[in-house]
C-alpha cells in the first residue's frame, strides 16, 4: 500500500510539473531542435493558452508546432494535430494563422483533404507585416513548388532581407555554389540545402547561372511543367502508366537531367545515398558537392582548388551569435567532407596543412554539440 502511495504521489508531482510547464516559443527542430518530452510539454502549455484566450494566434500557432513536431520522434501525431486543426476551426477559422495550419496540415498529410492550396492562398492574401521564419520557409517553397516564379522571388528577397535565416547555413550554401560550374545543376532535397540557395540568389543577386532542384517537389506536375521550361527538358510523365513505382519515376527524372546535362550535374552531399544509388560510381566529391562525370577525372585538384580559391572558410575560425543547429551541423560537416585533403597538404603545403586543421576544428569546436560528439568529428582529422 505504502508503495502504490508513493507512486500516484509521484505521478501527482509529474503531473504538475506538466501543467506549470512555461509556454516557450515552438522553433523548427532546424533552427532549435529538441526532443520529444519538450514538444509534449509544450504542446500542454499551449493548449492552456488558447483555453485562457481563444483569439490568441500566437497561442494556435505554437500549440500546431508542438504538435507537428512530436512526429519527428516517431510517434504518430497524425490525429493529435487533427484535434488541433479541428480546435483552431472553431475557433480562428477566418484567420492567417488556421489557414497557414491547416495548408500545412493537408502538405504532411495529417489532414483527409486532397487541395490545400484555398488554404495557401487565402494565408497569402493575409500575409502578416512581420513575417517569421515559419511563414517565409513554407511560402517560398509553396511558391516555387508551384512554379509561380515571380511570387517566389519577392518572398526570396523579403526572406533574406529580414536578416531572420542562419548565416552558418547561408555561408555553407555559398561555399556550395561557388564550388560549381556555371550553369550548374544543383539536386538535393533539404530544406537547409535549398531554401538559402533561393536566397542567396534572389537576396544576393549571385550565382544565378545555377538551377537548383528540389527532388520532393517532382511529386507537383506544376514545379516539373516550371523545370521543364527552365532546363529545356521534356520529362516523363507519371501518368503514362509506364512506372512500377514512384521511386522509379523519380530516377527516371534525374536520368533525364543528367542525360542532357552530364557533367553540369551536382549532388547536395546531404542527399540520401538511396536516390544518389543509380549513378554513385559516376559521382565524385569535389569539397561540399558531388559531380557527376561519365568519365573519371582527379576530383582531389578541383576540391583543392575550391578549399583554396573558392570557398570562403575563415567565418568557421570565430561565432559571433548562436547559430541554428542545422547550421552548426553543417559547420562540424566540413570535418568530414575536407578531411581527406589534410594528407596531402601535410605532405607538400605545410602552411596550408596548419590553415586548414585550425579551420576544421574551429567548425567543430564553435558548435554547441557535446563534447563526446565533437570528439568524433576531431578523430576524423586525427586519423587522415
Amino acid at each position: 500500500m505504502k508503495r502504490v502511495l508513493v507512486c500516484m504521489a509521484l505521478m501527482a508531482l509529474s503531473m504538475g510539473a506538466m501543467a506549470q510547464t512555461k509556454a516557450v516559443r515552438v522553433e523548427s527542430p532546424i533552427v532549435s531542435e529538441k526532443d520529444f518530452v519538450w514538444y509534449t510539454e509544450q504542446k500542454e502549455a499551449w493548449k492552456a493558452e488558447t483555453k485562457k484566450n481563444p483569439q490568441n494566434e500566437t497561442a494556435w500557432l505554437n500549440y500546431y508546432h508542438a504538435a507537428h513536431y512530436m512526429g519527428w520522434w516517431g510517434t504518430n501525431s497524425d490525429s493529435i494535430v487533427r484535434e488541433v486543426i479541428s480546435e483552431m476551426k472553431q475557433a480562428i477559422p477566418e484567420t492567417y494563422t488556421y489557414n497557414f495550419c491547416a495548408y500545412r496540415a493537408v502538405v504532411s498529410g495529417h489532414s483527409d483533404e486532397k487541395d490545400g492550396d484555398k488554404y495557401a492562398e487565402a494565408a497569402l492574401a493575409k500575409l502578416p507585416d512581420e513575417m517569421q521564419f515559419f511563414d517565409y520557409d513554407q511560402w517560398v517553397c509553396y511558391l516555387a513548388m508551384k512554379g509561380y516564379e515571380d511570387r517566389m522571388i519577392q518572398i526570396a528577397k523579403r526572406y533574406f532581407d529580414s536578416g531572420i535565416y542562419s548565416e552558418a547555413v547561408l555561408r555553407y550554401s555559398y561555399n556550395e555554389l561557388a564550388g560549381m560550374d556555371k550553369g550548374g545543376i544543383y539536386i538535393a532535397n533539404g530544406d537547409a540545402a535549398i531554401i538559402p540557395k533561393w536566397l542567396i540568389q534572389e537576396g544576393m543577386s549571385m550565382h544565378k547561372d545555377k538551377t537548383i532542384v528540389c527532388i520532393p517537389f517532382f511529386t507537383m506536375k506544376e514545379y516539373r511543367q516550371w523545370l521543364s521550361k527552365k532546363l529545356d527538358i521534356t520529362f516523363p510523365e507519371w501518368e503514362s502508366g509506364e512506372y512500377k513505382s514512384y521511386d522509379d519515376y523519380e530516377r527516371a527524372l534525374l536520368q533525364t537531367i543528367i542525360n542532357k546535362y552530364g557533367s553540369k550535374v551536382y549532388f547536395s552531399t546531404t542527399t540520401p545515398s538511396e536516390t544518389m544509388e543509380p549513378w554513385e560510381k559516376n559521382l565524385y566529391n569535389e569539397g561540399l558537392t558531388l559531380k557527376y562525370s561519365a568519365k573519371p577525372y582527379d576530383n582531389l585538384a578541383v576540391k583543392r582548388r575550391n578549399v583554396e580559391e573558392r570557398y570562403m572558410l575563415e567565418y568557421l575560425l570565430v561565432s559571433f551569435r548562436p547559430e541554428w543547429t542545422a547550421g552548426q551541423r553543417l559547420s562540424a560537416n566540413y570535418a568530414v567532407l575536407l578531411a581527406d585533403l589534410l594528407p596531402y597538404y601535410a605532405k607538400h603545403d605545410k602552411k596550408r596543412y596548419d590553415w586548414l586543421m585550425q579551420i576544421l576544428v574551429s567548425g567543430i569546436d564553435n558548435t554547441s554539440m557535446s563534447e563526446e560528439r565533437k570528439q568524433e568529428f576531431r578523430n576524423l582529422l586525427i586519423e587522415k
